[in-house]
């Protein structure tokens, strides 16, 4: 996990993002990304320790799409456009990451598995591994 997270920090450096995580918010505190000071803050102490590393892509695909505001992380984040184009961006990160590092997935539950995506983006994965084999 720990080459995933540089890989994500560095994702959000090349792009103006700055990152801060930390272990000193409650399991419970969503990660969060903000866009006037371009930076999100990712809770590594996360109830649920494998959805970090999406949450840190989720959080990066806010500021790339440029949405406004302050933007919260949890695991039901499909219920309005705007989390529902960062989780589409997350899954994009992460597909890139799997590019970048040779990393072959062509299941998307063991690629939701991998990266901790939550299970309710199983079929955003599908879609976007169909599109790429």
């Amino acid at each position: 996990m720990d080459n995933l997270i540089s890989y994500l920090v560095n994702y959000g450096f090349d792009r103006g993002i700055s990152t801060t995580l930390t272990e000193e918010l409650p399991p419970y505190f969503p990660s969060s990304a903000s866009s006037k000071r371009q930076k999100v803050l990712i809770n590594m102490n996360w109830h649920n320790q494998w959805e970090v590393p999406f949450s840190l892509a989720h959080e990066l695909g806010h500021l790339i799409n440029h949405d406004e505001g302050i933007n919260y992380y949890h695991s039901e984040t499909v219920h309005t456009k705007t989390e529902y184009k960062a989780n589409c961006k997350a899954i994009d990160i992460l597909l890139d990451y799997c590019d970048d590092n040779d990393i072959e997935i062509n299941n998307p539950v063991v690629f939701c598995e991998k990266f901790g995506i939550p299970d309710n983006l199983e079929y955003v994965v599908s879609l976007k591994l169909k599109k790429i084999m």
